[in-house]
């Protein structure tokens, strides 16, 4: 929001305020605090009934932080005329619609709140005499109906620019992950399958056989492959594909018979020629915009990490499985910079690309954030795997020598913090947890690997 929208609006909020004597600003006010717990209590009560509102409001820790917020979000907003906080409040709505925008929220849910809040005045001036009911309903109602506007202009201006990045994400990403990952996907396909007929010829009665949809084909088809190729038609039959091989897999380990197993193999092994087929089919794009990639290290930079943390938090929170983030720091890297010059920091740089291109799956994502930060989210994936990978990649780092050009060489470390998504629908929540861990571990002496704690104060600007 510019200065001069932001400026337009205070003096609009000056104006609805201009219409009320002093004491009748005072005297809702009062009102205000003495019912503001009946009125969020009423608010939660009407939305939990709501099954859209239960997707943001179910988790344990953001309905608690939210009934606190929206109890000051209400004081707050009918205290501006007596504190002269009008500028204030216009940019802390600002703030509010940026958050439902980066959540999701749609406006209209945002719309069905803000009107339960109005029933609920209604209800409570029924014991006021007519004129200050009259005088108490007309403000607030304008308020409300006010505050409900700012936030819905920044939700709107965020959800605009955030669709055409994710149109953008899925053009790029087409060409960027689809092209790189076609030969080693169509043989981790394959090796699944040759995996699982070693097994079944093995005679191992107890043997067990991963599905598809969490080999490393299906998690980087669900994960990548099919949001770049969302518009496809292609994409909804290869999915169901795998989820029909996923049944056959089943099938199989359950069987006991080898003959009854073959004839299922067979069928699963045409299933999986359909899938082949299909994703031939897809890699056909031609069509490639702008560079998301970090021209230094060639990982993701981060155009496109809002639009991918967004995705996959959804994905995680509908299909309750589990994702990890690791944040990781080169540890003193200036000194490297200072002393052996920016070409050999970069191949330090480098390295590390290398190291986490070498330990990520094909579903999970690297990212190159800042001058020597960077970001591996994995999906699907434990804690206790995100840890192990991160030690790999700390001891990896620690146990190399970079050679300079000039004939020195010389060892660096890295720092990482790790945290588990908790079910948070905003992902600048999972982002900042991941911060501070990585954080606390630079500060714990460096060349460590610390777990963060994503259930720390990281809702202060989250509202109704």
């Amino acid at each position: 929001m510019n200065p001069e929208l932001i400026e337009l609006l205070t003096q609009q909020w000056k104006d609805i305020c201009a219409k009320y004597s002093t004491s009748e600003l005072n005297d809702t006010f009062e009102f205000v605090k003495a019912n503001s717990s009946d009125l969020v209590s009423e608010f939660y009560t009407q939305m939990m009934k709501e099954q859209h509102a239960l997707e943001f409001l179910s988790v344990g820790i953001v309905h608690s932080k939210l009934q606190q917020t929206l109890d000051q979000w209400i004081l707050d907003s009918f205290e501006v005329p007596l504190k002269d906080t009008f500028e204030q409040m216009v940019k802390k709505h600002n703030t509010v619609g940026n958050v439902h925008a980066r959540v999701g929220i749609p406006s209209w849910l945002i719309m069905r709140g803000i009107r339960e809040i109005i029933k609920k005045i209604f209800q409570l001036v029924e014991n006021e005499s007519h004129e200050r009911a009259y005088v108490i309903l007309t403000y607030m109602v304008q308020v409300l109906s006010f505050s409900s506007e700012i936030m819905c202009r920044s939700y709107e201006a965020n959800l605009e620019v955030k669709n055409d990045m994710k149109h953008t994400y899925r053009l790029f990403s087409a060409m960027q992950d689809v092209s790189t990952q076609k030969e080693k996907q169509r043989g981790s396909l394959l090796d699944w399958e040759n995996e699982l007929m070693f097994k079944v010829f093995s005679q191992n009665p107890a043997f067990n056989h991963s599905a598809l949809s969490k080999s490393e084909f299906g998690l980087w088809f669900i994960h990548k492959a099919a949001y770049a190729f969302s518009s496809s038609n292609q994409v909804e039959v290869i999915i169901k594909s795998i989820h029909h091989v996923d049944a056959l897999n089943d099938q199989i380990m359950k069987s006991g018979d080898t003959d009854h197993s073959l004839q299922l193999i067979q069928q699963l092994r045409e299933k999986n020629r359909e899938i082949l087929h299909l994703i031939e089919q897809l890699f056909q794009v031609s069509e490639y915009i702008g560079s998301g990639n970090d021209s230094l290290t060639q990982l993701l930079n981060r155009r496109y990490l809002n639009t991918i943390l967004g995705r996959e938090i959804n994905f995680s929170r509908k299909n309750n499985t589990s994702l990890t983030l690791l944040a990781i720091d080169a540890d003193y890297f200036k000194k490297i910079n200072d002393q052996y010059g920016h070409s050999t920091g970069d191949l330090a740089l480098q390295f590390l690309a290398e190291v986490l291109l070498d330990l990520a799956r094909g579903s999970d994502y690297a990212f190159r954030v800042g001058g020597e930060e960077f970001l591996l989210l994995q999906v699907d994936n434990s804690l206790e795997n995100a840890l192990d990978a991160a030690e790999q990649i700390r001891k990896r780092v620690q146990g190399t020598t970079i050679h300079t050009n000039d004939g020195r060489s010389f060892n660096f470390t890295v720092s990482i913090g790790v945290v588990k998504y908790n079910g948070h629908p905003d992902y600048q929540r999972f982002l900042d947890a991941a911060d501070a861990a990585l954080y606390q571990a630079k500060n714990s002496g460096r060349n460590t690997v610390l777990v963060g704690d994503i259930l720390s104060d990281l809702l202060r600007d989250w509202s109704c």
